[in-house]
């Protein structure tokens, strides 16, 4: 999906019940930045944010929370196109957000799509 501002992969999420001793691992012993309280835990790697958020995060479908792995997250300059690509290919994972939608690859893998253009009023930086 190549457009005028060129895609940019975003956020790196991860679900866990374990999601505050998981975020230690990456802090202590990978030297990840940020943390701190809230809903989901914001990491800071040099060139990529890592989130780790607990696996009721009530914004991702189930089914994207309950995999094991990372969802990557894409940042394209026109999301709704994006998700309409998406949508006629029979990929789309639950509802599109307005400015951002889950999708599932060809070999399953979850990822995650948002609109460069305007963050999703999360309060985080893609």
């Amino acid at each position: 999906m190549s457009d005028d501002q060129g895609t940019q992969v975003g956020p790196v999420m991860m679900y866990s019940s374990r999601d505050k001793d998981v975020a230690a691992f990456y802090v202590d012993v990978l030297g990840l930045g940020g943390g701190g309280p809230g809903e989901a835990i914001w990491l800071d790697a040099a060139n990529a944010k890592v989130v780790v958020h607990e696996p009721g995060d009530r914004e991702t479908p189930a089914e994207v929370r309950g995999q094991a792995g990372f969802v990557v997250w894409f940042g394209v300059g026109d999301v709704r196109a994006a998700h309409e690509k998406a949508k006629r290919a029979g990929c789309v994972v639950g509802d599109f957000r307005g400015d951002f939608f889950f999708a599932k690859d060809p070999d399953g893998r979850y990822v995650g799509v948002y609109a460069l253009e305007d963050h999703h009023g999360h309060g985080h930086d893609h």
